[in-house]
């Protein structure tokens, strides 16, 4: 069987068509953002926690060290400033905002609202639940793990002004 100029052109073109198609489609989803799973340790600052549930401030610095599922990895600064109104016996709500900055120069605004929290044997617990609210994955959910360690006395949640700082162990992963 014969195949002519035409037969070879309408082949070539076709063959043309799908191999535009298969690699412009990959490309069009690489803007798409990639889940990113993220350890990170962090330095914690409140006002003062103390046994009343009064409001208190609290400041958050930290880095994560990121990776995305194929296997890309990129650290990240963090800030956070939010209020609590936890004490030194109960974790309780707060709501923060925790902007993350990207080694690549690139950012992300985090909306956090608090999710359960627990002690158990000294470590404090807690789940903070978020969206990604500007920045490198807009729209994509947050969930923040953050593990503290007993840093301070017992007493020190009477004594002078509460408990003023602690270091704390993060776990977050993003997800579009």
């Amino acid at each position: 069987m014969m195949i002519g100029k035409r037969g070879v052109r309408i082949a070539l073109c076709s063959l043309a068509l799908v191999a535009v198609t298969t690699t412009w489609a990959p490309a069009g989803q690489a803007h798409a953002p990639a889940p990113l799973d993220c350890t990170g340790r962090e330095n914690i600052t409140y006002g003062g926690l103390g046994l009343s549930s009064a409001p208190t401030s609290v400041t958050v610095d930290g880095v994560y060290h990121c990776a995305d599922p194929a296997g890309h990895r990129i650290t990240a600064q963090y800030h956070t400033e939010g209020t609590t109104t936890a004490t030194c016996l109960l974790l309780a709500s707060n709501r923060s905002r925790e902007k993350l900055r990207y080694a690549d120069g690139s950012t992300s605004v985090i909306a956090y609202r608090s999710g359960p929290s627990a002690r158990l044997l000294g470590v404090n617990t807690a789940v903070l639940d978020g969206v990604v609210i500007s920045g490198r994955g807009k729209g994509s959910t947050a969930r923040k793990v953050i593990q503290t360690l007993p840093a301070s006395l017992p007493t020190d949640c009477v004594l002078a002004g509460g408990i003023r700082h602690t270091t704390a162990f993060t776990h977050l992963s993003i997800h579009p």
